[in-house]
Parts: structure tokens; C-alpha cells; sequence
């Protein structure tokens, strides 16, 4: 039935109006995508041998759509699936990188995540025209954000093995330029190419750099290595200093030069303790090599500036502090109705701040197997506290390993073809839980809508990692424990995770089933 419901809507899928339809390449396109988007978000449940399965069937599938006039018409969705595409072959390709990995590995890496990102940026997804087809196929704004999130993760993820495997090149480019007086940037260019690292020339006046862009438009350029970074720069500044360079320079180009010097000075001494106490930047990057440095060129081009200290560095002024804006997240008030509450008064009062109490109450919870999965929230004149989403038995127990705890819990409760072609990939049925505390002295008040299964989501994505340290010494001795359970039931045909709303079961029902029945006890 779900098929059949997939067919008469494909013919929707063109984001403009247009008298022509594309029956076959819409549904092969659009059941490409889901099925793309359900291995992105399954990928580390899902086997090599599925996996090898799955996206050469996806390849050549999306290979029979050769009807420019559709790709044109359907560019956003056509770009976006092949993204989806690329990115998972990358990641299989990580996945089952050998414990020595070549550089041959490394640039196939490279090389098949910049597909992904080149067809990423391609989608142009600020300027979609709303398409009531995206809605059906779960094509949104949080499923594009999504994917570049987990490139410029999969980017993080590469940029200290590519820096690291062009490390040596750099070294042995420094060592001919102090021994035999070889400034080869060629090579350095040639290395950094490889994997699209941001090389910066522009000491020795070189305009073709690569340029770091901001983080959201999910650039190809990988941020070099501050190891790699100080050598490039030494070995211009050295060229600058030497016989080879033979450019005059005027006042501003001088004082400019000594900037870059200041610059890279303060990084050799600023620089983490992981690059100062590298083998090589202790012995070859070092103050005692800047100050010769710094001689040399003093010798080619004389300068003084106001403030400048004997090694050459101006002296930092420190400016007025700059006040830093502190994100605040709060438990929503009403609280979204649960699936059971109860309420404790004169809450342990002995405990009077709010970080002893949180202490107590935190400690009783990673003893049930909940440590690092505590978010914190400001409430009322207290705060909240919640667990993340889990699945459990059907008896109540929680579930062994890495299975308990999910990120995702399917849609909004909307109907759409992306959760019926789930629950033919997957198999779905499971029961799932959130345990909220609210700690205050007023009473808790109930919304009369319940959280969906993304609202639960987007509070535990908004939430504070412990208990804000300006709330850790509040006193708070007359308090109440409100304690709310938030279960969603999910049946094994694929439907929606919905909140079950029964009261079958207690507030201590819950807590007795998930090992924390002394959170109540007196």
C-alpha cells in the first residue's frame, strides 16, 4: 500500500509548475533520497556487506536519470541526494580504512568528500520554492542543515590525518631551506593541494592562497595545522630575510612585515602545549630561533616602532574585558504534558544549594546507568533536569549497550512517505522514555499538549551539559520535586512514535523499572 501511495504522489516532485511529468525519474529520485537518508542516519547500525549493497544499487539508480530538463527542474533534490550519495561512500571508505592507512586512501577520502560537498553547496536550499512533495518525502530545512553538520564533522574528522600525512613533506622543505638555502613554495603548494589545506603565502606578497571561508558555507579547504602553519610562515620570513629576496619594500611594507613576524612569534609562544612540546617545533621553532630570525632581518630591513621590547615583540596592550554572552536554556513552562507527574514537597532539605542536591540527585542517576546523558535547564527559581531519549524493554528494564540510547525518533508526528519506507528498512517497534526534574519552590505547571518526539529532541539539543555554575550556591531549602515521564510507544509497521498518554503506569512505576526508585525514598 505505502508503494502505491509513493507512486501517485511522485509526480509532484518538480519544485516549479510544468506542463511535462517525470513519472519514473521522480520516484527514482525520490526513493533514492529516503533510502540515502535512512543509511546516513543508520550507517553505524548497518553491516559492510549491507552497505556494499546498498549504495551501488543507489548509484546506478540514480545513474538511469538522464533527462537534463528534469535534473535542471529538480536540481535542489538531484544535488542533495547525490551528496547523501558521496557522503556515505566516504564514510564506508573511513569505516574500513586499514590500521596503516596511504596517502592513496587519504586522497580517495578527500577526493569523494569533496563530491559530496560540491553537490552539497549545489543544492541551493535558501531559495527552494515551498513543495508540499518535500513534506511527504521528509525534505526539509533540519534535513539539509543535518547533512552539513555531519560533512563538516566528517571534515574535522580528516583535517589532523591529512595534515598529519603532508607533515613530513613540510619538515623536509624547512630543513632545505636552512641547509642548502632552498625556498621551494612550489612544494609547499603542491602539498597543501592535496587535501585543499589553507595554505597562507601572503608574507612573501602571494594572493593565490587558499582562504578559509566561515563554517556554514561548508567550504572545501581544510584548516592547516598550526605545526604546519609556523613553518610556512618561517620559511617566508627567512626568504624575506635572505639574498634571494630582492624586492624593495616600502615603510608600510616593512611595518607589515614585522606584524607577521609579531604574529609569528606570539603563536610560537602561545601555541598549545601539544604543538610546543612537538620533537620538531622544540628544537627547530623555538624563541632562540626567532630571535635570530628576528636579527636577520633587522640586518636587510632596519626598523623601530614605538613599544617594542629587546626580542623584537611589541608589547601586548591589554584592552578592557569584553563582556561574553552566555547562552541561557530553560525548561519550558508550562511543561509540555507527560506521560505521568507526580510531585515531592520538602524535597531533602537538608541539601540547601542547588549543587549539593544536584550532586545527590546526578549521582543516584549515573549509578542507573545514565552518566553523560544528564541536560540541564533553568526553571521557575530553581532548574530542571532531564535524561536523554532511551529505549527500553517492554518490561520497563532498560536496554544493554550502545542500543539504549537513540538520537532520533522518526518525524513530528506528521504522516509522510519518509516514515513508511522506514518501516519497510527498518525494524522500528520499540518503547522510549525521558525522565524530566523540575527543582523549585513553586508549583510545576502542565501545558494540555503533549511533547512530540522532535520536541523532545530539540530540549535535550538545547540544554546545559551540568548544572550552570551561577546556580550551583543558590539556597533553595523549602523546595518540591516534580518529577515528569515523557513515554513514547512506536508499533512494527513504521508508525510515528506517539506519546502514550494511558497512565498505565506511575511516576514510581518508572522509577522502579529504570533503578531509581531511591530518588523518592526518604
Amino acid at each position: 500500500m505505502a508503494y502505491c501511495f509513493f507512486l501517485i504522489g511522485s509526480s509532484q516532485l518538480n519544485a516549479q509548475e510544468s506542463p511535462q511529468v517525470f513519472p519514473n525519474d521522480s520516484m527514482t529520485l525520490a526513493q533514492a533520497f529516503i533510502n540515502l537518508s535512512l543509511t546516513k542516519d543508520y550507517f553505524d547500525k548497518l553491516s559492510d556487506e549491507r552497505l556494499s549493497k546498498i549504495l551501488p544499487f543507489e548509484t546506478s539508480e540514480l545513474e538511469t536519470i538522464i533527462d537534463s530538463l528534469f535534473t535542471r527542474k529538480n536540481a535542489t533534490l538531484y544535488n542533495f541526494t547525490y551528496s547523501l550519495l558521496y557522503f556515505n561512500e566516504v564514510k564506508l571508505l573511513f569505516r574500513n580504512s586499514p590500521n596503516t592507512i596511504q596517502r592513496s586512501i587519504l586522497i580517495e577520502w578527500h577526493d569523494t568528500l569533496k563530491k559530496a560537498i560540491e553537490h552539497y553547496k549545489s543544492t541551493n536550499y535558501d531559495i527552494w520554492e515551498e513543495n508540499v512533495f518535500y513534506d511527504l518525502i521528509k525534505f526539509d530545512g533540519n534535513t539539509y542543515s543535518q547533512l552539513g553538520r555531519n560533512i563538516q564533522d566528517l571534515k574535522n574528522e580528516f583535517t589532523p590525518r591529512f595534515n598529519n600525512d603532508v607533515y613530513p613533506d613540510f619538515k623536509k622543505i624547512f630543513y632545505a631551506s636552512k641547509r642548502s638555502k632552498k625556498y621551494d613554495f612550489r612544494r609547499l603548494l603542491h602539498y597543501a593541494s592535496l587535501y585543499d589545506l589553507s595554505l597562507n603565502l601572503s608574507i612573501i606578497g602571494n594572493r593565490t592562497h587558499s582562504v578559509l571561508k566561515p563554517y556554514s558555507s561548508i567550504d572545501q579547504t581544510y584548516e592547516l595545522d598550526m605545526k604546519l602553519d609556523l613553518i610556512a610562515r618561517y620559511i617566508q620570513l627567512k626568504y624575506m630575510a635572505s639574498d634571494q629576496y630582492t624586492k624593495d619594500l616600502t615603510p608600510f611594507d616593512v611595518e607589515q612585515l614585522y606584524d607577521s613576524y609579531d604574529s609569528f612569534y606570539n603563536d610560537i609562544i602561545d601555541s598549545n602545549a601539544k604543538v610546543r612540546e612537538d620533537a620538531f617545533i622544540k628544537e627547530e621553532l623555538n624563541p632562540k630561533v626567532c630571535k635570530v630570525l628576528y636579527n636577520e632581518l633587522q640586518t636587510k630591513f632596519p626598523f623601530r616602532k614605538i613599544g617594542r621590547g629587546p626580542s623584537g615583540v611589541l608589547s601586548r596592550i591589554e584592552s578592557g574585558a569584553v563582556p561574553i554572552e552566555i547562552k541561557q536554556y530553560f525548561f519550558p513552562n508550562p511543561a509540555p504534558l507527560p506521560s505521568t507527574n507526580e510531585t515531592f514537597n520538602k524535597f531533602k532539605p537538608e541539601l540547601t544549594t542547588l549543587g549539593k542536591l544536584d550532586t545527590y540527585i546526578s549521582n543516584l542517576f549515573i549509578s542507573a546507568g545514565y552518566k553523560n546523558k544528564l541536560h540541564y535547564y533553568y526553571d521557575l527559581d530553581g532548574y530542571a533536569m532531564t535524561t536523554s531519549l532511551e529505549k527500553y524493554n517492554i518490561n520497563g528494564s532498560p536496554i544493554e549497550g550502545d542500543k539504549r540510547w537513540v538520537k532520533n525518533l522518526g518525524g513530528d508526528g506528521k504522516f509522510s512517505y519518509y516514515e513508511i519506507f522506514k518501516s519497510l528498512f527498518f525494524e522500528t517497534e520499540s518503547e522510549f522514555r525521558m525522565f524530566a526534574l523540575v527543582i523549585a519552590s513553586k508549583e510545576v505547571t502542565l501545558s494540555h499538549v503533549g511533547l512530540s518526539p522532535g520536541g523532545a529532541q530539540d530540549l535535550i539539543k538545547n540544554s546545559h551539559p551540568s548544572l550552570p555554575n551561577d546556580l550551583k550556591n543558590k539556597t533553595l531549602p523549602d523546595k518540591n520535586l516534580t518529577v515528569l515521564v515523557y513515554h513514547f510507544h512506536q508499533n512494527d509497521i513504521g508508525e510515528v512514535p506517539m506519546l502514550d498518554l494511558s497512565r498505565k503506569l506511575t511516576v514510581k512505576d518508572y522509577l522502579k523499572n529504570a533503578g531509581l526508585s531511591n530518588l523518592i525514598k526518604n
